[in-house]
């Protein structure tokens, strides 16, 4: 059974099911899902920030000494990555070699078994969180766009329906089911009908159990983001991804594009306010990017006539941090961070 026929028979067996639990199915499936198969990197459907190549996980390994020396030096000193996807992030702060890197405990945390099997040495892979009250950071690289979430849609008459799936003649298509007039207090009462806003209670939810899990550190969140909802008219915040380009319809084809959506960071809030939101060029550049890209071409200038491997990668900084700080893509993303004291 394909994972169309697979959704088709939940939805004949329960009625329409709500947009969040159609995106668990096509993204998280365990072997039909988006994630089982696809996911980032060169070869696949979307470059995110590790991807572009070493640069940011040095950058990365940078921010962790800082936060490590912060902190007193502790050890241990937990580095937990969410979304973790096939480790390439975990690579390059290992090859970075952190001063930190003796106390460090880096737990990879991926629900992918592929993405997890490609995980490197050195560091614990996980397909969830580890228990306890751990001293460290816990950090998400776009995970929170595209953890699963519900549609509201507002109506005439000032109410919010539901945005569900249904199916017909082997083709998925949109229901709206009168929604809780709680919802109301959610996102007050809508200006106009035909407003839709994403319900992320599943970022939010993640971002709960992340507060539970460290007792000293931050949390730090990398995405897309907008400050709340609704977004503007002109701005399309419900997106798919294939083959690093936009995709189609997010009901077309389930399992083969990725399906996201801006981080509203006002529901985040509604967990904790955040200590610190910066565009992510900023904050790159708080850690030295200017610095390595410089080093980076002294290193090349010196070994150009003969190049290894370290001299290939230095000569690479310069446009590997031009699509890190480039304000129209990853470097207009936002840093989001929360500061947990003991």
């Amino acid at each position: 059974m394909n994972l169309c026929d697979e959704i088709a028979e939940e939805i004949y067996s329960n009625g329409a099911i709500p947009f969040s639990r159609f995106m668990e199915l096509a993204l998280y499936h365990p072997s039909l899902g988006f994630y089982a198969t696809g996911g980032a990197g060169r070869r696949k459907d979307f470059i995110t920030s590790p991807e572009t190549g070493p640069l940011f996980g040095k950058l990365v390994a940078n921010a962790l000494d800082q936060w490590w020396n912060e902190l007193g030096n502790p050890a241990p000193f937990y580095f937990i990555e969410a979304g973790a996807g096939p480790g390439t992030l975990a690579k390059s702060i290992l090859r970075a070699q952190p001063d930190c890197r003796e106390a460090l405990k880096y737990i990879a945390v991926e629900k992918s078994a592929l993405q997890r099997s490609q995980h490197p040495k050195g560091i614990q892979s996980s397909e969830q969180f580890p228990n306890g009250n751990l001293t460290g950071v816990i950090f998400a690289n776009e995970l929170l766009d595209n953890l699963p979430f519900d549609i509201y849609q507002s109506d005439e008459n000032g109410d919010w329906f539901q945005v569900c799936v249904d199916t017909e003649k082997g083709l998925f298509h949109e229901v709206l089911v009168k929604g809780d007039r709680e919802l109301i207090n959610e996102f007050g009462v809508p200006q106009k009908s035909g407003i839709r806003i994403p319900y992320q209670t599943k970022a939010r939810h993640w971002l709960s159990e992340a507060f539970d899990l460290i007792g000293t550190g931050r949390i730090v969140v990398i995405d897309y983001a907008l400050p709340s909802f609704p977004a503007p008219e002109n701005h399309q915040w419900l997106r798919t991804y294939k083959e690093h380009g936009r995709g189609g319809s997010p009901l077309a084809e389930p399992g083969s594009q990725d399906i996201t959506t801006d981080v509203d960071l006002r529901q985040l809030g509604t967990e904790r306010i955040p200590d610190s939101i910066r565009m992510q060029h900023v904050w790159l550049r708080s850690l030295g990017i200017s610095d390595l890209v410089e080093e980076g071409k002294r290193i090349w200038s010196e070994n150009a006539a003969n190049p290894n491997i370290e001299a290939l990668a230095a000569r690479s900084r310069s446009a590997e941090a031009e699509a890190l700080l480039d304000h129209n893509g990853l470097g207009g993303f936002k840093v989001v961070e929360w500061e947990i004291a003991p």
